[in-house]
């Protein structure tokens, strides 16, 4: 008994000693926006997140990895974001100087959902199409008017 009570005693100290080597890139991801909502990052914010869905989204090879991942960005976001409210480890002015010189910030998302970083990498679209649905959407589709009714 005292051994669990000892463990649960220790729980939190040893989240918060987890590193982000050994998060996933969705959890990487929601650990910095977590807190840059905590310390205000305004509309910077909205870009990081806007960027971060599209490489979450690009990465996933099925529907159920994208949804786990965007669940795992979420999580790690308001767990960040708590913690940095109940006891900050780094000034909020350090965080938002870190924050603003992401290298995230020079990519570029094209209309199509591609994500070009600006060392040259590129992620294509997470693409939701069977190959049979490919090749249906792929066919001429025909759109038979009907005629009015006098």
């Amino acid at each position: 008994m005292k051994k669990i009570f000892f463990f649960l005693f220790l729980l939190p100290f040893v989240a918060q000693a987890q590193t982000l080597s050994g998060m996933s890139d969705a959890q990487q991801l929601g650990t910095l926006a977590g807190l840059a909502l905590a310390c205000n990052a305004g509309n910077r914010l909205d870009d990081f997140q806007l960027i971060s869905s599209y490489i979450i989204a690009n990465q996933a090879s099925s529907e159920e990895q994208r949804k786990k991942a965007f669940e795992q960005f979420a999580e790690e976001k308001m767990r960040t974001y708590n913690m940095q409210k109940a006891e900050p480890r780094e000034s909020c002015k350090t965080i938002l100087e870190h924050f603003y010189n992401l290298p995230i910030f020079g990519a570029t998302v094209y209309k199509d959902g591609t994500v070009k970083f600006a060392d040259g990498r590129i992620l294509k679209p997470y693409n939701k199409l069977s190959p049979k649905e490919k090749k249906k959407k792929e066919e001429a589709s025909r759109n038979y008017m009907i005629p009015p009714k006098r």
